[in-house]
C-alpha cells in the first residue's frame, strides 16, 4: 500500500516505482482506476472482476474509515491511499498522477461503490485502442437501459443538459463516471474542482484541450441507496458548473449577460421616448432604471472581454511553461543514460 498526501497544488511526479516494471509485464499496459471511498463491501469483487480484463486495477483509497484498502490489497490491486478524505477529484488527479509514470494503453475509470459491471470495460476501452478517442464516456442512456430510478434519471438527465450548455460539449450522459482515457488524455488532464462535480469539470477540459470524445452504452446496477441526498448532491454540481462557466468561458458567462442587461436598459429608454413623446413629461424612475441597467451591462460585457483575454494570456504561459519543464526533464534523463546508449540515439 501507498500512503500519499497529496499537496493542492499540481504535482509534477510521484517517487514510486511502478509495480509493472518489477514484474515485467507488457510495456503498454492497461490499468482500471477505482477511486473508493468507505466501499469495503464491493471494492474486493469490483477489483476482481476487472483484473479479469486489465493488467493493473489501481485503487485510489481517499482516506476511508473501513477496510477498503486492505481489502482491495488483498485482491491483487495496487492502493494508493490517502491520510484523510479530499473528494474524487484529489483521487482522480493522484490516480493520473501514477499513472502517468507507466506507458499505458488505456486506463479505465470506474466507481468503487459497485454500480459498474468490469463486464463493459472492453466495450469501453475498444475506441482508446483502437485511436479513436481520446475519453470514452460510458452512457447510461444509449441503447442499453438499465433500471435506473425515476427521480435519478430526471436529475441526471437536468445536469447532462446544463452541463452540455455551459461547456459546449454535448453527451448523452455527463454525470456517468464510466470513462476510459488514453496517454494523450491522461498527460492534459488536471481537475481542480472539489466534490462531485469532476464529470462536469472534464467536459470542460474536453474543449479547451480538443479532445476527441465518443460514447458506449453501459449497464448500471443500483444495488443501494445512494450516500449522498440527490438534491444536495444536484446543487453542489450546479454550484461547480457555474464556476466553471466563470473561470474557463468568461465572455458566455460575464459579456453575454451584460449584454442581456443592456438590451434591457436599451428597451426601457425607447419606452421613456414614447412616454416622452405622449404626456410631454419624463419618467425619472424609469430613467434611473435605465441607466443602472446601461451601465451595469457595459461592466459585465467589458469584464467578459478583460477576463477572456486574461485567460488566454495565462494559457499560453502555462503551455510555455511546461514545454520548458518538459525539454528539460528530457535533458535531465538523456543526461542520466549510459553513453553507449545514447550514442545509439544520435546516430538514429
Amino acid at each position: 500500500m501507498i500512503p500519499i498526501q497529496p499537496e493542492s497544488g499540481k504535482p509534477s511526479r510521484l517517487n514510486i516505482e511502478p509495480p509493472l516494471m518489477r514484474l515485467h509485464r507488457p510495456v503498454a499496459p492497461t490499468i482500471a482506476l477505482i477511486p473508493a471511498y468507505n466501499e469495503a463491501r464491493f471494492i474486493g469483487s469490483l477489483v476482481l472482476a476487472a483484473l479479469a480484463h486489465v493488467d493493473l486495477a489501481l485503487v485510489v483509497d481517499d482516506g476511508s474509515s473501513d477496510q477498503t484498502a486492505e481489502i482491495a490489497q488483498r485482491a491483487g490491486a495496487t492502493v494508493i491511499k490517502h491520510s484523510h478524505n479530499q473528494g474524487k477529484a484529489a483521487a482522480v488527479n493522484t490516480g493520473f498522477l501514477y499513472v502517468r509514470q507507466l506507458k499505458t494503453a488505456g486506463v479505465v475509470m470506474l466507481d468503487g461503490d459497485g454500480q459498474h459491471t468490469a463486464d463493459d470495460i472492453p466495450r469501453v476501452l475498444a475506441p482508446i485502442l483502437a485511436g479513436e478517442a481520446d475519453i470514452v464516456v460510458g452512457s447510461r442512456f444509449l441503447e442499453v437501459k438499465s433500471n435506473i430510478p425515476l427521480h435519478r434519471q430526471v436529475g441526471q438527465h437536468g445536469l447532462t443538459l446544463a452541463t452540455n450548455l455551459a461547456s459546449g460539449v454535448r453527451i448523452s450522459d455527463s454525470q456517468s463516471g464510466y470513462r476510459a482515457f488514453s496517454a494523450h488524455a491522461i498527460a492534459e488532464l488536471w481537475f481542480g474542482q472539489g466534490g462531485f462535480s469532476i464529470e462536469s469539470e472534464m467536459q470542460f477540459l474536453i474543449r479547451e484541450h480538443q479532445l476527441r470524445v465518443v460514447e458506449v452504452p453501459i449497464n448500471v446496477v443500483y444495488v443501494e441507496p445512494a450516500k449522498r441526498n440527490p438534491f444536495n448532491h444536484g446543487m453542489q454540481v450546479i454550484n461547480g458548473i457555474l464556476r466553471l462557466v466563470g473561470q474557463t468561458r468568461p465572455l458566455l458567462y460575464f459579456s453575454t449577460a451584460g449584454l442581456a442587461v443592456f438590451a434591457i436598459g436599451l428597451a426601457l429608454g425607447m419606452y421613456i421616448i414614447q412616454i416622452y413623446a405622449r404626456t410631454h413629461q419624463l419618467a425619472i424612475g424609469y430613467g434611473l432604471v435605465t441607466v443602472m441597467c446601461s451601465v451595469v451591462g457595459m461592466l459585465l460585457f467589458f469584464a467578459g472581454v478583460i477576463l477572456h483575454s486574461t485567460r488566454a494570456m495565462l494559457i499560453d504561459l502555462r503551455q510555455d511553461i511546461q514545454g520548458r519543464v518538459g525539454a528539460a526533464v528530457k535533458q535531465q534523463d538523456l543526461g542520466d543514460r549510459p553513453q553507449e546508449e545514447l550514442s545509439i540515439e544520435v546516430g538514429r
